[in-house]
């Protein structure tokens, strides 16, 4: 019996000495992993725990979801604003282009979370799909004056109307875009269309009950 036990003793220490990785994390961290991997999808991203590869991972569906197709992105999670440049979220175009998530008590916050992520992202599908034109006739339609000058405020930015018109389309929750003028649903769902040559179909039934008299 004790040389059976032995033998099993020294075929088991020849394993974990041969693959050590599988026995040193545990099986949640394993699944993490495989979670992690899952969300890719031809981006890379750098997370801290599993309510960011969830973040990401329903963001990305979202946009999926609503046929808007990302470019490669580098999508990173950082405990402090000072990574997003004192904000929640901030987007670095490039040949690499990155997202930045900063800062957020996944507890707490969760809306706040989902449109931050959602309104980077955003930014990254306008800066990779929208055109010059399209851009224009957006800051016309808006009655803007610039697209992203940051000699203006926030709120008069085309470019930052626009990611907050998709977010808003995006989300699963109720959201009031309060920052800026002309925001009824009617009114968000067209300059939507205008972006992205499709209505807002996440959006599209609440728009309809709450509006009946429009049509397109």
């Amino acid at each position: 019996m004790w040389i059976a036990s032995l033998r099993m003793g020294i075929a088991l220490s020849i394993v974990v000495s041969l693959f050590p990785a599988a026995f040193s994390r545990p099986t949640k961290d394993l699944a993490f992993e495989a979670r992690s991997l899952s969300v890719m999808a031809g981006h890379e991203f750098e997370f801290r725990s599993r309510s960011d590869a969830a973040l990401a991972e329903w963001a990305l569906e979202r946009f999926d979801r609503a046929g808007l197709v990302l470019p490669p992105l580098r999508i990173n999670f950082h405990d402090e604003p000072a990574g997003c440049g004192g904000h929640f979220g901030l987007y670095r175009a490039g040949a690499a282009a990155q997202v930045d998530i900063c800062g957020f008590n996944w507890d707490r916050f969760v809306v706040t979370a989902r449109k931050t992520i959602l309104h980077e992202l955003a930014h990254a599908w306008l800066g990779h799909e929208s055109s010059a034109a399209t851009r224009e006739r957006f800051v016309e339609l808006r009655g803007l004056s610039t697209w992203g000058d940051d000699r203006f405020p926030w709120e008069e930015q085309g470019s930052e109307q626009a990611a907050e018109i998709i977010a808003w389309a995006l989300m699963d929750e109720q959201l009031e875009l309060t920052r800026f003028r002309n925001t009824s649903p009617p009114a968000l769902a067209e300059a939507y269309r205008h972006l992205t040559g499709s209505l807002p179909t996440l959006r599209l039934q609440n728009v309809l009950q709450q509006h009946p008299e429009v049509s397109w």
